[in-house]
Order: structure tokens, then sequence, then C-alpha cells
């Protein structure tokens, strides 16, 4: 079947007005986290000298996710989520603006940053529910899977361009004042926000009621073996082979003492892979659970060969297809899951996603971090990609026996928003769609 002029294109979901202010605006507090992301993790190296510390700093920030997400989806689904995106925005710049203020002012004991970092996290807790669910409002059905790719570039984009200037601006400026330029950036996305008038896709009624409603994703992913097996490659790559920021951190510092702005390039190099994954992803109208497969077996094997390179220069050129092989895995994942779900247990699953693919950064930094402070750096890149690519095969074994390798189209179920999740419908005959 051909698809409307309307739906098809790479930037598709960009002739939409309220979603190309939705992704303009958002691309641009996007630079500014990638920035202070860089500016916090080269900030805490330089404070305690430790490759722990710099994983602790990174697993806080998303400890809140493992501890409170699904109650992030169930606020997602049952409250304006652009009213809840507007109160994140606020909440996030003065995180930002506390930093700014403590490192500027040479008081910044380490409990202080783990605190600010955990409370990053729980702004984004319920954000990112609430921010992944928002699109469905500015974009019609057919339209998911290509907005899903395009919020993947933007974020790419923004580690492309942030970790530049942020590397850049440490060495001329400061880590305080790159935290103050996160602050402001994030008025810009307010300010988009309030310009846009999403479509009404739920009424009160269909609000979820308070009682049970956190395991209510829980239930409806546990019943379809092709998400469950989706979300396992997702969260164990996620916790332990995507620790850039404490691995790059450490190379940076100890393998090739390239400094501040070494660490900046590295994670450009990485952004651009990560780029031109995003945009050969995004060009699937129809995302298959194969795609994740495949993707996380080459991210690994990837990861571990670039762990061995003996340079920078060639380390530099072994990220890029290790950037280009995780969104191939990323977009597909995200792609999936918006298409599989529906639009009232929306908020949930993709709280369910969240503390997935975030909720083991409280266990995989400080694991890969301790790997490289006893085995070496290199090791600890080298383990994260043996994770995932043994992950990947694992998971592929048991999805054959479950016969979920093959796509499925999308069923409406609404006995399962709320209440008990029925048996998913047996697999149709395969077709031969696109990727």
């Amino acid at each position: 079947m051909s698809k409307s002029p309307a739906s098809s294109g790479l930037f598709a979901a960009l002739r939409v007005r309220d979603y190309r202010v939705y992704w303009s605006t958002g691309l641009v507090s996007n630079v500014g986290t990638a920035m202070q992301g860089v500016a916090l993790d080269w900030f805490v190296l330089d404070l305690t000298h430790s490759g722990t510390a710099v994983g602790w700093a990174a697993g806080l920030q998303f400890a809140p996710v493992l501890l409170f997400g699904l109650w992030g989806g169930v606020l997602a689904d049952r409250y304006d989520r652009r009213t809840l995106l507007l109160w994140a925005q606020s909440l996030y710049a003065v995180q930002a603006l506390l930093l700014t203020v403590t490192v500027l002012s040479g008081h910044a004991p380490l409990w202080w940053i783990y605190l600010l970092s955990f409370a990053l996290g729980c702004v984004f807790t319920v954000e990112n529910p609430a921010r992944l669910s928002f699109v469905t409002e500015l974009v019609g059905p057919s339209l998911i899977a290509n907005a899903a790719g395009l919020n993947i570039l933007s974020l790419n984009a923004a580690r492309l361009i942030g970790p530049a200037i942020a590397g850049v601006l440490i060495a001329v400026i400061g880590t305080g004042w790159v935290f103050a330029l996160n602050a402001v950036s994030f008025t810009v996305v307010t300010a988009g926000l309030l310009t846009i008038r999403p479509k009404a896709v739920r009424s009160p009624g269909e609000r979820p009621p308070w009682a049970g409603a956190g395991a209510a994703g829980l239930r409806y992913v546990a019943a379809r073996p092709e998400l469950v097996g989706v979300f396992t490659i997702f969260g164990l790559v996620a916790t332990f082979a995507v620790n850039f920021s404490t691995t790059l951190t450490l190379f940076a510092g100890r393998v090739f003492d390239v400094g501040s702005s070494g660490l900046g390039f590295m994670s450009t190099a990485l952004s651009v892979g990560t780029i031109a994954g995003t945009l050969v992803a995004t060009r699937r109208a129809s995302p298959r659970v194969r795609t994740v497969v495949i993707g996380a077996v080459l991210f690994g094997v990837s990861e571990a060969l670039a762990a061995l390179m003996p340079s920078y220069p060639t380390f530099l050129l072994m990220l890029l297809p290790a950037g280009f092989t995780l969104m191939t895995l990323n977009t597909a994942v995200s792609a999936f899951v918006q298409s599989e779900v529906s639009d009232a247990m929306r908020g949930r699953v993709m709280a369910v996603y969240t503390v997935i693919s975030m909720g083991g950064a409280p266990l995989g930094g400080p694991v890969i971090g301790w790997i490289s402070e006893h085995a070496g750096v290199r090791w600890g890149l080298a383990s994260g990609g043996g994770a995932a690519v043994l992950a990947a095969v694992t998971v592929a074994l048991w999805l054959v026996r479950h016969q979920a390798l093959t796509p499925r189209p999308y069923v409406h179920d609404p006995a399962a928003d709320d209440g008990p999740v029925p048996s998913p419908p047996p697999a149709p005959t395969p077709t031969a769609s696109a990727n």
C-alpha cells in the first residue's frame, strides 16, 4: 500500500506546524542539556579524579527513573501533558541555576552535586513519558513513527553540537557558566510550548484510576512477547553498553590525555554516527523486531572494537559506526513501541520504556566505572559491548521460540487500557512490509 505524500518522507512530521515548533525549540534545549552533561562529568572528574565518582554522578540522574518511573507515566495519562512539560522545563531551569551558583561560588561539595543530579532525575521521571506521549497530540497516527525518529534526531543533533561547544567553553569560561547557558535554554522551549495548541485525544473520563495504574503498563507489556523481547534487549544495552558519559570521560583523561576539548570531539564523533544512523532508521515506516536484534549485535561489536583502538584518531573513527548502530537500535525501539500501544495506555507504556532504557544507569554506571577503575578503561568499554551482543543473541533465541521475531500490526485493545490484559491475538501470516 503506498503512503500519502503527507505521511511520507524523512521530515514528514515537520510539515505539522505545532510539531515543527515543538521540535525546533526542543533542539535548543537539548543542546543546552548536552553541554551541561559534559560540563558536569568533567567537573566531577576534576574534583575527585575518580572514575567511580563520575559513574555515580551519571547514575544518580536516573535513579529516580528506577524508583518512581511508572508513576511518571500515570501522571502523563491522567493530566494535561503540555502543562506537565511546562512545569518540568521550569524545574530543569532551577536545577541548572543551582548548579551555576554552587560552582561559581567555589563551594561545590560532591554530596551536593549528587543531590542535584538526583533532583534532575526526579523531574525527568515525569517529563520524559509526558514528552514522548505528547507527540501523538501533535501529529496523526500515520506520522507517529516518523515523529519518534525525529525526536531522537533532535537529541543526537544536540549531542553533536553541545559537547563540542561545551569542550571549548569549559576551557574558556569554566563549567559554571556552561550550566548558566543551559538554564537559559529552557526558556526557549517554554516559549514554544506556550504557542502550541495540541489536539484533544483524551477526555476526562479516560483518565486511569490511581489504584493499580502504575502496574497496568507492565501488564500491557507482559502480555506481548515482542514488546518483552524489545524492552529486554534495550534495557540491558542501555544499562551496561551505553555509559559513554563515564567511559569517554575516562578515555579522554586517562588513556589518550586529550583534555576537555578532546572529550568534546569524542562526543561529537559519536554523535555524527548517531545522526547518520537516525536518518537511515527514520525512513522505516514499519520498524521490525529483527532490526532491534541486529542493531544490538552490531552496536556491541562496534563498541568492543572501539575499545581496542590504539590511538586517539582511530578511536574517533571507530566511534562513528558505534554511534550509527546504536541509533539503528534506539530509533527502531522507540518507533516500534510508539506504533504498538493505544493512546489511553501510551503514557504508562512509555514510562515502562523510560524505566527500562534509563533506570539501569544507577547500576550500569558504577559497574562500568568499577571495571574501568580496576581492570582498565578499555575493559570497561569492551565489557559493555559484550553485554549488548549477549543480550541480543539470548533474546533472539527466546523470541524465535515464541514465534515473535516477525512484525505484527497494531491492534487497539480497549480492554487492556485499565483492566485485565487479555492474551494478544495470534500472529497473522507475515507480509512483505518494509522495515
